[in-house]
């Protein structure tokens, strides 16, 4: 009829308000998720033990666990600081000596960080941990190089035993002029065929000499027994003399205690050390060494 509107007609004011409420109903519509690629590298994945292969392989791509005390225990606080890159490492390997008849049930494996760096104090001697498989090769080979592999700094012989479990050796590298802060690669090898050493199982790591500070000095000085000082050590982030405190102690028949016991078992089965399948392998009183310091170059 005249004069009346049709129940769609709008006038320009209603016409505008229903765009409005159009445009505001789009783009409250939720989007469809798609994962980005940094979201996909947070989500967490279980340590992989990597396999044989060139030693310069890259680590898993794991995000660092370098964290300060995320993933650490009483007995290791990894340092704040992280490496300045990515630090190729090799441990936990799978596989077998030719000579050997089966693929031991655990792995030939350095006792370090899941990083592959550790710290030690500068100017000290420091001891090293390699867990061993049961094999029949008769010879092990430790090796110290500078950071980038040109240059090497020490070699141990290890006379092996066809017996599973931890040995130690001692590194004089209060000898080998080491620098403070510097980083040094190593490897341990099994010779499964000294004339054929493509066929060496091995596990390679870092370590990183750092000098004790006065504070720190005073601290360690100041504990009463060497569990403390294994604690000491261990918060201020030095792996090396953590973890020979805590393996003396087990070896001593006048130190040991049932809390150090636990604090090896904490230790390395920490979020960033991820080893507790070695927490209950036996010492080895086994295997003698041949120390071969080697000259430096001018």
């Amino acid at each position: 009829m005249p004069g009346q509107k049709s129940p769609l007609s709008l006038s320009p004011v209603g016409f505008a308000v229903f765009v409005a409420i159009a445009i505001v109903s789009r783009l409250s519509t939720p989007l469809q998720a798609s994962a980005t690629p940094g979201e996909i590298l947070r989500e967490t994945r279980p340590r992989e033990l990597l396999t044989q292969g060139d030693p310069l392989d890259p680590p898993s791509d794991n995000p660092s666990p370098l964290q300060g005390s995320a993933g650490g225990t009483r007995f290791y606080q990894p340092p704040i600081e992280p490496p300045l890159r990515q630090i190729p490492v090799n441990n936990g390997i799978r596989g077998k000596c030719p000579i050997d008849r089966q693929i031991p049930s655990e792995p030939l494996t350095a006792l370090m960080p899941s990083s592959g760096l550790g710290l030690t104090a500068a100017g000290n001697s420091t001891t090293f941990f390699i867990y061993l498989p049961t094999t029949s090769a008769l010879t092990g080979e430790f090796v110290l190089q500078d950071e980038t592999g040109t240059e090497q700094l020490y070699q141990m012989m290890v006379e092996l035993t066809n017996t599973p479990g931890i040995i130690r050796f001692t590194v004089p590298l209060q000898e080998l002029s080491l620098k403070s802060g510097e980083y040094y690669r190593w490897y341990f090898s099994i010779l499964c065929d000294p004339t054929d050493r493509a066929a060496d199982l091995f596990v390679s790591g870092w370590i990183q000499p750092m000098d004790v500070s006065p504070s720190l000095m005073a601290d360690l000085e100041n504990a009463a027994t060497p569990l403390e000082r294994a604690e000491i050590y261990g918060q201020n982030g030095f792996w090396y003399p953590t973890l020979e405190l805590l393996a003396d102690m087990q070896q001593s028949p006048t130190n040991f205690s049932t809390e150090a016991k636990i604090g090896w078992d904490e230790l390395l089965s920490a979020e960033v050390v991820n080893l507790e399948f070695l927490v209950n392998q036996p010492f080895l009183e086994c295997c003698e060494m041949e120390n071969k310091p080697l000259p430096t170059q001018p």
